[in-house]
């Protein structure tokens, strides 16, 4: 099969891996991906991307701002030896991306597509995360939400906040089966609420 385009993003496969890793509930029931060195996208301090905010339980409150912009490493000869293995899976469409950089000048491409609703929650998500007694509401009209990832967010917040999970009862997902991200942080969001409402640890 040849493909057109495809992406190497270190920091979903590492903290997927990651959660599934460290999941008292799904981790024999969700395939984890292969383990990755975090000195592929950890170039400078620590690793302040989106990814890391969705799925890293103990986000360090030092971090007050996160980056959802990427930069494409294009020359495969600088890439490291792990990336450019698995860019031989499909050759000549592989692109390698890493969020490394503040500056905007830097770090340019939206590589998920983000959009406004997903940044709002992103916003609310990082404030829980630094202090998660400091939001007491989440100040958004979930039927409002245009985005999967939003909606996603978004339930994530409403149960650790209100202990609330019953709107998410449900046997259709919200994520699109097409996008890998959304399908990755719909099992987290399931894995949280199973693990509620079996009265685990949240």
């Amino acid at each position: 099969m040849t493909l057109s385009n495809t992406r190497i993003i270190p920091e979903l496969q590492y903290w997927f891996n990651y959660f599934i890793v460290h999941s008292a509930v799904n981790k024999y029931n969700v395939p984890k991906p292969a383990s990755i060195s975090p000195d592929l996208f950890m170039t400078v301090g620590e690793d302040q991307s989106f990814i890391r905010l969705l799925f890293d339980d103990n986000w360090p409150s030092n971090l007050t701002s996160y980056r959802y912009l990427y930069r494409e490493i294009e020359s495969s000869g600088s890439w490291p030896s792990p990336v450019r293995e698995r860019g031989q899976v499909y050759p000549g469409s592989t692109r390698y991306y890493i969020c490394d950089s503040d500056n905007t000048s830097v770090c340019t491409v939206n590589v998920f597509n983000l959009k406004q609703d997903d940044i709002i929650l992103l916003n609310k998500l990082l404030q829980y995360r630094i202090d998660s007694t400091s939001v007491v509401n989440i100040g958004v009209v979930y039927g409002d939400l245009k985005t999967n990832l939003s909606k996603l967010i978004y339930r994530f917040l409403d149960l650790k906040i209100n202990k609330s999970y019953l709107d998410y009862l449900s046997s259709s997902p919200i994520a699109d089966e097409d996008k890998v991200l959304e399908c990755c942080y719909e099992v987290y969001v399931a894995d949280k609420m199973f693990a509620y409402v079996s009265g685990q640890n949240l």
